[in-house]
Formats: structure tokens, sequence, C-alpha cells
């Protein structure tokens, strides 16, 4: 995990495909009485198996850098609905982030005091239906000649990378994605041949009206064959971040909610 005393930000990657009878019941059982009754509303079972992966298994990580028991965290949600754990009995306040995307779940976690708030998106890489109308409606017109100057899959892998990114930023400002993503655009540099990115986190320049955002970063990559994700961190003072990337899966997390 990272240091109270250095600009860390830890990436967990969760494997959701295959998740136990018990273990899932366990992550259930550590939900809140609010997330239960929310869950409760959720009429596609789908939406309610990824419900309780994504709410469980945060809360399951989030007690191993308080020392407390999952189903005793409690949240605070910002305007646009964004977590935020609540102060608890000492030590240091995690900042965290989710987004899950087809089997896999991405949670980003710090514990350092230059860091206020972190935002991230993983997408599947896939077919993007009704292309056309989500470059107008969600990228600039630079970004968006990009795209529909690609044949796919190049265009519907250019897409996935501003929305990522701009997702993850917007995230970490806890602004609404709905009339925002025009408001920003991404430097990607040249279109990439397979795969679309490395492995390693690459800095990514995002410009808002405004001009460059000098404090915050925004990092991509591709965290596996088959998806993209982005992490955006937004600090109290101009410094370099390091990333601790972890896999882990809802049965380990169940068997061992405090390390």
């Amino acid at each position: 995990m990272s240091s109270p005393n250095s600009a860390a930000v830890d990436l967990w990657l969760i494997a959701t495909e295959t998740v136990e009878t018990p273990v899932f019941n366990a992550l259930k059982s550590a939900l809140s009485t609010g997330e239960q009754a929310q869950l409760q509303r959720i009429r596609l079972p789908a939406a309610q198996r990824q419900f309780v992966l994504s709410r469980g298994c945060l809360r399951y990580l989030l007690s191993r850098y308080i020392q407390q028991s999952p189903s005793s965290l409690t949240f605070a949600y910002g305007p646009r609905g964004k977590p935020a754990l609540c102060p608890h009995r000492h030590g240091a306040i995690p900042v965290f982030n989710l987004s899950h995307s087809g089997s896999r779940l991405l949670i980003g976690i710090s514990i350092a005091p230059q860091v206020r708030a972190i935002g991230v998106d993983i997408e599947a890489l896939r077919s993007v239906n009704r292309l056309p109308g989500l470059c107008r409606r969600c990228l600039t017109l630079a970004e968006a000649q990009t795209v529909l100057a690609l044949e796919p899959p190049q265009a519907d892998h250019r897409f996935l990378r501003y929305w990522t990114g701009k997702e993850a930023w917007l995230k970490a400002q806890g602004l609404g994605i709905a009339d925002s993503m025009q408001t920003l655009e991404l430097s990607l540099g040249p279109q990439e041949l397979p795969p679309v990115l490395s492995s390693a986190l690459s800095s990514v320049t995002i410009t808002a009206p405004s001009g460059p955002e000098s404090d915050g970063a925004l990092y991509q990559w591709q965290p596996e064959t088959g998806y993209l994700a982005a992490i955006a961190v937004q600090s109290h003072s101009h410094t370099a971040h390091s990333f601790h990337r972890q896999q882990t899966n809802p049965a380990a997390l169940v068997a061992s909610p405090s390390a």
C-alpha cells in the first residue's frame, strides 16, 4: 500500500467474472442499510450483481487502509453523487474512486496528504454504437475529426481513449459528464497501432477552458488485454505521482479484509 509520506496512488484491478455464492453474500452483508435499500430498487439482476460487487469490494478494500470492518464504513456524497469516506477514529482518510466495465473493477485509493482527489475510469475495448453522434456530443471538433478519420477498430479505440480520460478527469473534480465533456480537450498524439496502449502509465495533456490544469495530472494505460483505463489525480502541490498496481478478486478481499 501507499505510504502517507509519498504522493502515491494504489490502483486495484479486480476480476469479477467468477464469484462464489458465499463470497457474494459476504460482500452483500457489508453494505449499509441505505445501500441495501438502493439495491432493492434495482430491477435487473445483472445490475444488482454489479452493485453488490462494486460497493462490497470497495468497502473491503478501504477497510484495509483504516483498520475498520467493511460494514462500519460511512460515506458522504457530493452534489453529483461522488462518495467520500467520512472521518474515522484515527489516521489519514483515504481518497478513492471506482469504475467498472465488463468483468473488471478498477479502484484507485490514496492516503498521500498531497493528493486531494482522484478519478478513475475503465472501459472494455469494443465497437462503439452510434459513434458519429457520440463524437458530436462528447468530443471537441478536433477530437471528433481525428476519430472519424479512422477506420474500425482504431476509431472505436481512439474514442474510448478520449472518453476514459475525460471521465476520469471530471470524476476527480466531482463533476458530471453530461454537459462537461466538450469543455475538455486531450492531446493524445498520433494514433497507435495495436496494442492501443502499453501497460505502463502514460501522461496525457488535458486542456480546460481556463487553460492547462496545473494542479492535476492525467494518465492512461492498458491494465489488461481488452481494457483501457485512465486516472486523474488532483494534488495540493506540484509533485510527481507514483502508482502501485495490484490485481485481486472478491474472494481474496473477503478472505483478508484488513492487511
